[in-house]
């Protein structure tokens, strides 16, 4: 009874003469209710379908016309109970007399038309999937740190507990599928299976904004490391949107803890002997706080982008920067979908317990996120390695810096002839130290070295037409 107001509407749900049914003149949430609440009255009977106990009670009824009141002993051990408390609770709630035999005869009524919709498997499919690839992603980031940094940082620990608390959540995510996977109606389940359902629910509940703010924390911290070189004014007002952002996700974190712990008289309300209040509307706190956490990614996505765009580098290399950032964009998307799953199949809906939906767009959302944000780090890996395959070097984007006018003045320009034109270049090299973030690596992990016309050293000497000679720069 306890869990059955907690996973519907939260309204009170005591039977009332309102609403239009088709179930012999009761709306459907009056058949769920009367599942639920028999069965967990009938606690002899916790691993028997609910439908049984349904059956059993209408069958007594049919058979003993007498008020209830007359004959609750036999009533208790009809219905698989071992106290009349039970029974008085139940009349508590609305359940007396005609309208309680009315009900239990059009619950009984109702199986063959009743959806018996059973679960699938595929909560299995997409976390092994998911899983895998951010663990693949995750070995990749700690890879890059160790090759490049020669050490793992802060971040990267931070996204390594965030991981570790997805895959937490992923496990026990396939775990509630399973349990579901022979029905997810609640007249085809046990009391059993379904107080075992919603505590998995409640626990995953418990852990989502956990690992979500490891993640985010970890980016945040990625971004204090950003444009060492910027003005101190530019650095100044993006590290305070770091910290302003990091207690805005550490307050939503604590708050959705607080609202799963709190939202009922009892955390564990499906092992309540006697019924537990949910006073909280847990669906909509549920949608409210996730429309904040889609915010917090969009925040999080927009706020290095200007940095980014301000770094020193060719077009087409901050173009490539801020597409490696806006990655995270596609994790946003998935968690504006998770709302959406949320409202339509959040906790009970038309009798069947449909979350297994929400939990695999969650563990999407919690991976997709750990993808993304390691993005940067295995570009690096990338460019170390293989930096043809991001093609950086190509012609239209390569960036010669001219030299100073001090260095001009260090230029001993010669008018001697073609061949001691050719002995000396000065040097400009451009290249990233993939530890800063500034410009791409070579090859091998070098710096390319250019000539004064824009081509390597190696070649100045055998290039036609330049009369133009200059010493090497110190």
């Amino acid at each position: 009874m306890a869990s059955l107001s907690f996973a519907t509407t939260n309204e009170d749900l005591a039977f009332s003469n309102s609403g239009v049914g088709v179930f012999g003149g009761f709306p459907l949430s009056h058949i769920i209710y009367t599942h639920v609440m028999l069965a967990f009255a009938a606690n002899k009977r916790h691993d028997e379908k609910m439908s049984n106990i349904i059956i059993s009670v209408a069958d007594f009824f049919a058979q003993s016309p007498a008020n209830i009141s007359s004959q609750l002993p036999e009533l208790a051990q009809a219905m698989g109970t071992d106290s009349p408390r039970h029974i008085f609770e139940l009349a508590g709630r609305g359940w007396v007399e005609d309208f309680a035999r009315a009900v239990t005869y059009a619950s009984a009524d109702a199986q063959p038309i009743l959806d018996h919709q059973k679960g699938t498997s595929a909560m299995t499919t997409v976390f092994a999937i998911m899983t895998a690839f951010a663990t693949l992603t995750l070995i990749l980031r700690i890879w890059s740190r160790e090759v490049l940094v020669l050490k793992l940082m802060l971040h990267d620990w931070f996204m390594v507990a965030g991981f570790l608390l997805s895959l937490t959540y992923g496990i026990i995510s396939v775990l509630h599928s399973s349990l579901l996977l022979p029905a997810v109606a609640v007249w085809d389940m046990s009391w059993n299976t379904y107080a075992h359902a919603h505590m998995y629910q409640t626990i995953m509940s418990l852990i989502y904004p956990i690992p979500l703010f490891f993640i985010k924390t970890s980016l945040l911290l990625f971004y204090m490391r950003l444009c060492p070189s910027c003005p101190s004014e530019i650095r100044s007002v993006f590290r305070t949107s770091i910290f302003v952002t990091f207690f805005f996700i550490l307050s939503t974190c604590v708050t959705n803890v607080f609202v799963i712990i709190l939202q009922c008289d009892q955390l564990a309300y499906w092992e309540a002997d006697t019924t537990v209040y949910c006073k909280l509307d847990s669906k909509m706190a549920q949608i409210v706080l996730g429309a904040v956490n889609v915010l917090t990614d969009l925040l999080i996505w927009l706020m290095p982008l200007p940095i980014v765009w301000r770094l020193d580098l060719g077009k087409r290399e901050k173009i490539l920067a801020v597409i490696t950032f806006g990655i995270a964009a596609v994790a946003c998307v998935v968690s504006a979908f998770r709302i959406r799953a949320i409202h339509l199949y959040g906790y009970v809906t038309d009798g069947k317990l449909l979350s297994g939906n929400v939990n695999i767009l969650t563990v999407v959302e919690l991976n997709l996120a750990i993808i993304c944000s390691s993005a940067p780090a295995i570009r690096a890996l990338i460019l170390h390695y293989a930096p043809r395959l991001l093609n950086v070097y190509s012609q239209s984007t390569r960036r010669v810096r001219q030299p100073t006018t001090k260095e001009i003045k260090q230029m001993e320009l010669s008018n001697s002839s073609d061949e001691d034109d050719d002995a000396s270049t000065y040097i400009i090299q451009v290249g990233i130290n993939v530890r800063h973030g500034e410009y791409p690596m070579s090859p091998g992990g070098g710096a390319v070295t250019m000539g004064g016309d824009g081509v390597r050293v190696e070649d100045v000497g055998n290039m036609k037409g330049s009369n133009r000679s200059v010493r090497r720069l110190a």
